[in-house]
């Protein structure tokens, strides 16, 4: 069995995700991202707490120009993942050994949603055929309700988003019964190139109802543009004797 951090939002994801796909409503933070304009590296700190109990994991990661994003895990457990938009390639170095999982179109792993979410526009990540419902000023903030509606014209629900002069600081997603499913905030914030980074994401993950499952709080540090010119880190390179096994999607 896969083990460590990587492998645990696999498990979560594979148990969850059409549950709540299919309850929630459906912006695509990563798809909004311009894939040659998003190019960055950090440092990272990850917390996260669910029904398995509480982790702390660190490493690094980039956003890689072409849409790829490449995680390297150092502590607990040494993990690499590449994610694409078709695949995700767990590699454990020590072990020689790699899960690769085909990723579904319509159940994106959301295990990086919440930093996406906090780079791109928050109203560019919704389908075309949302409304939006309410845009006012308040203490120097401004608030909008957008109500998202599908291709197909079916109502889904509603984003909520709150934004100042530095950037979005929440973005709330809401079920047709006004249930939160997903509930992102964001701290300071640093300039990478033409985007606005938060240093501090904290992203609440909600069982239709509206029960907490699943509890993330990312630090940042070192955000730089990607530089293609140095080594990559953790982009999950198969060699030819890497043992490989297929994760269910």
């Amino acid at each position: 069995m896969a083990a460590g951090w990587v492998a645990s939002c696999v498990a979560w994801t594979a148990a969850t995700s059409a549950a709540l796909w299919s309850a929630a409503p459906t912006p695509d933070p990563s798809a909004a991202l311009a894939p040659a304009a998003l190019a960055l590296s950090a440092d990272f700190v990850l917390e996260t707490a669910d029904n398995q109990g509480t982790e702390t994991v660190s490493g690094a990661l980039s956003f890689v120009p072409g849409g790829d994003v490449c995680v390297a895990v150092k502590r607990p457990t040494s993990q690499e993942m590449h994610l694409s938009r078709r695949e995700l390639v767990i590699l454990y170095p020590d072990r020689d050994l790699a899960f690769v999982a085909h990723v579904a179109p319509n159940h994106a792993p959301p295990m990086l949603d919440a930093l996406a979410a906090g780079i791109a526009d928050p109203g560019s990540t919704l389908p075309s055929s949302s409304k939006l419902l309410e845009r006012r000023r308040a203490e120097g903030n401004l608030f909008t309700r957008w109500r998202v509606v599908d291709e197909g014209g079916q109502e889904m629900g509603e984003m909520r988003t709150g934004e100042s002069r530095g950037g979005v600081f929440s973005i709330d997603l809401l079920d047709q019964a006004g249930h939160p499913q997903r509930r992102f905030s964001f701290g300071d914030r640093v300039r990478v190139g033409a985007r606005s980074v938060p240093r501090t994401v904290e992203a609440e993950y909600f069982a239709p109802g509206g029960a907490r499952t699943r509890r993330e709080r990312w630090t940042l540090a070192n955000v730089i543009r990607f530089d293609q010119r140095a080594p990559s880190i953790g982009c999950a390179r198969l060699g030819p004797q890497t043992k490989v096994q297929e994760l269910p999607w």
